[in-house]
């Protein structure tokens, strides 16, 4: 098998991984269409709104676990560890299995970046969120700011790296696709 079949394998399989829809799933046993509970969103904190905090570490574990074995499966093909961590985040937002309608992917992006050895970008992240969100009071601007304070921190101290810029900005884009136009005053 050629080095590119390989690359192109794990790519596949990376998206097919983060689209495995673990708040989805774990609604199904609690009886719960997590799509149509709460804010509509698969993702971790939709799951502690609507099943409790329980259900909800759960998912962000199977969550981040799903950015890391992406990013383990690149590592032993010799893939780029955070294109494997970018398409694992697409499939989260984007899942095949549920009409291309996922979570935000920021529990996969972060997966993807302690399996990629930058933890310290994670840090940086719930920091960086710890402060801006008490100010700002929207989550999803929130969000943003820290996953570009994140990116600029990784770029720092782990050097630039096209598909870390990447995955940042997927995870961008999918925040601005549901950010509430009424910003605070």
């Amino acid at each position: 098998m050629s080095s590119i079949s390989l690359y192109l394998i794990i790519m596949v399989l990376s998206y097919l991984l983060g689209s495995i829809p673990s708040a989805y799933l774990l609604g199904r046993i609690y009886g719960i269409d997590m799509r149509q509970a709460g804010s509509g969103n698969i993702g971790t904190m939709n799951t502690r709104a609507t099943l409790g905090w329980k259900p909800a570490v759960l998912v962000l574990v199977l969550d981040l676990a799903k950015g890391m074995l992406a990013v383990y499966m690149a590592s032993i093909a010799g893939a780029n560890l955070m294109l494997a961590g970018s398409m694992a985040v697409l499939g989260h937002i984007y899942p095949l299995w549920l009409n291309f309608r996922g979570g935000k992917g920021l529990a996969t992006g972060a997966g993807a970046l302690i399996a990629g050895a930058c933890p310290l970008s994670v840090v940086v992240f719930l920091l960086f969120t710890l402060i801006s969100y008490p100010l700002l009071k929207q989550i999803n601007l929130s969000s943003i700011l820290s996953t570009i304070a994140t990116v600029i921190a990784s770029i720092i101290l782990y050097g630039c790296d096209a598909f870390l810029i990447l995955l940042g900005l997927i995870i961008i884009f999918k925040h601005l696709s549901v950010l509430k136009p009424d910003l605070p005053k």
